[in-house]
């Protein structure tokens, strides 16, 4: 079974990821720590030099290659719901699970990270607020589970997703 975490930065998809593939005995595929390793380059640094639309272009051929993957964990990144190639990848997926947090919430597990080239504003919390506004309808619309994840544990909230989809 391959399970797909979306929803914005912050919300744990990483670390939720992590304990799902643990729980399951499956890999973890997650995309932004996957274009890293394979284009040796920090996400910050390929925003810098390349732009955001070449990362998106990144993201969409790595979410294409999960095609062929069958049991595994899936944690993409807050944005993969910016382009409309990913949206309908993601539609036609059985189990995407949006893990949808406070914009607070978001901003207190990202606000020491360097590593959040969007982040990298006079005002974060706002551009977190402006890109939680812009991406929610999208979320909602490809999952098939949300879960609050700043109500729960990290623990929890896999343990929903586990029962959720009889795994």
């Amino acid at each position: 079974m391959k399970i797909f975490l979306i929803g914005p930065m912050g919300s744990g998809k990483s670390k939720i990821g992590k304990i799902l593939s643990e729980k399951l005995g499956v890999s973890l595929f997650d995309i932004d720590k996957e274009i890293e390793k394979d284009l040796n380059m920090p996400i910050t640094e390929m925003f810098a030099s390349k732009g955001e639309e070449f990362f998106r272009t990144t993201e969409t051929n790595y979410l294409i290659k999960t095609k062929k993957f069958n049991d595994c964990i899936i944690s993409t990144g807050g944005g993969v719901v910016e382009k409309i190639k990913n949206l309908e990848l993601l539609a036609n997926e059985t189990n995407v699970v949006f893990l949808n947090c406070s914009v607070e919430s978001q901003f207190e597990n990202t606000k020491d990270s360097k590593k959040r080239p969007l982040l990298q504003t006079s005002d974060p919390k706002l551009t977190l607020q402006t890109l939680y506004e812009k991406r929610l309808d999208s979320y909602k619309k490809v999952s098939k589970l949300e879960l609050l994840s700043d109500s729960m544990s990290n623990e929890e909230i896999a343990n929903k997703i586990i029962n959720h989809f009889n795994v």
